[in-house]
């Protein structure tokens, strides 16, 4: 059984609870949503501070040599299914990325609905995410502004593997 739940809750005295804007909590369901794939793989996460975001990542997965960086962007302007997804960068994104020499990452988290209470789903086997999540390596971008990921490249555990080797493929 699904339970909807309104957009904005109040607490019993009708203060509203959420404290972030739709884009915000959309932005920390992604960051959320990407460290419970990296955890699930076994590797550390190392967010990046607010205010600190300097390099144009969200954070580290840290990797025993080294760590690969990564931008996370979640969305619902897309959909789960289909075969790439296409995102606008920014100059100061690519030149940030370009000069770092480890691998970095856009992944984007794709959420087929707009309203949180569809993101997750409580049911008698567990709690399950309704998103996907998908990579494409950016480092290497060159001048092209739009950031074009294939939906053949889905995050998952395994993805981690691959991104290890390329991180230890720079020493």
């Amino acid at each position: 059984m699904r339970m909807t739940l309104p957009l904005q809750r109040e607490d019993s005295d009708g203060y509203p609870i959420a404290t972030l804007s739709p884009n915000g909590a959309k932005g920390r369901f992604g960051v959320s949503y990407v460290r419970s794939i990296i955890s699930q793989a076994g590797v550390g996460f190392t967010e990046t501070a607010p205010d600190e975001d300097v390099l144009a990542v969200d954070g580290s997965v840290d990797f025993a040599i080294a760590p690969a960086r990564i931008q996370v962007k979640c969305s619902s302007r897309f959909t789960i299914s289909g075969s790439s997804a296409t995102w606008h960068s920014e100059l100061h994104w690519r030149e940030r990325w370009s000069a770092c020499a480890l691998p970095v990452y856009f992944v984007l988290v794709i959420i087929d609905f707009d309203d949180r209470a569809e993101w997750i789903r409580h049911d008698d086997r567990g709690t399950h995410q309704t998103a996907a999540a998908f990579w494409v390596r950016v480092n290497r971008l060159g001048e092209d502004q739009k950031i074009h990921v294939p939906k053949t490249q889905r995050l998952t555990a395994e993805s981690l593997n691959l991104w290890a080797k390329e991180v230890e493929e720079c020493f």
